[in-house]
């Protein structure tokens, strides 16, 4: 990896912390105790273009970790362990282009699917409007939008739905434990939920058993 040039009047300590503050990664390991510093300083060096590997150690000996955001881990399992994990396969997302007269079409959606077994959920965002919902109601939800409207559609994917008791509002970071173990199973997330009690992973369908397995685990510990 070709050494970067740190930028003029840039202190070797502000470098360092900047680093440190962009990968939360090697946050944890030093709250745990579980980094070599020395190591650690070099990598900086070679990444950032830094000169003194004395000046880089130090600066990392030195880093102050914010006691507010320490991890809270046996927290976390503590509510995983009163969670429930369910799986729903042949799900579909749908996004189409954000309108006015497109939420008045969402409506309708929401209304045909009052009732049924079949779950909707809708999200916006500034540049389209995601539906996820059950392969078997696509089309219908299709003829509702309009096919001119649907930027884009994903067909077969897999919903994995962690529910926790109401308490993990109230938790730190159950989230961000989940999605951190996924992604460190290389899992990538078409679509992530956090809704009230219930945490929603939308993957593809090969990630499916290896995703199951890694939260059915977490939830067992």
């Amino acid at each position: 990896m070709a050494r970067r040039k740190p930028s003029t009047g840039v202190s070797t300590a502000a470098v360092v912390r900047d680093y440190i503050d962009t990968h939360p990664s090697i946050k944890d390991g030093m709250r745990m105790g579980i980094i070599n510093l020395s190591a650690l300083a070099r990598k900086i060096m070679e990444e950032k273009g830094l000169k003194s590997e004395e000046a880089a150690l130090m600066a990392c000996r030195r880093y102050e970790l914010d006691p507010k955001s320490r991890i809270n881990e046996e927290a976390i399992l503590k509510v995983l362990r009163r969670s429930k994990l369910e799986i729903r396969t042949k799900v579909v997302t749908m996004t189409v282009r954000p309108s006015w007269h497109m939420y008045g079409k969402l409506e309708k959606v929401m209304s045909a699917m009052r009732g049924r077994e079949q779950n909707v959920h809708i999200i916006q965002g500034t540049a389209g409007v995601t539906v996820i919902m059950d392969g078997a109601v696509a089309k219908e939800v299709r003829d509702i939008v309009g096919e001119d409207e649907i930027l884009k559609e994903a067909k077969d994917l897999v919903e994995l739905i962690v529910t926790s008791p109401e308490v993990v509002e109230d938790v730190q970071g159950v989230v961000a434990f989940l999605s951190s173990s996924l992604s460190s199973k290389g899992i990538n997330f078409v679509e992530l939920i956090s809704c009230f009690k219930d945490t929603m992973f939308v993957i593809e369908q090969a990630d499916m058993m290896a995703a199951f397995d890694t939260l059915n685990q977490i939830i067992s510990m």
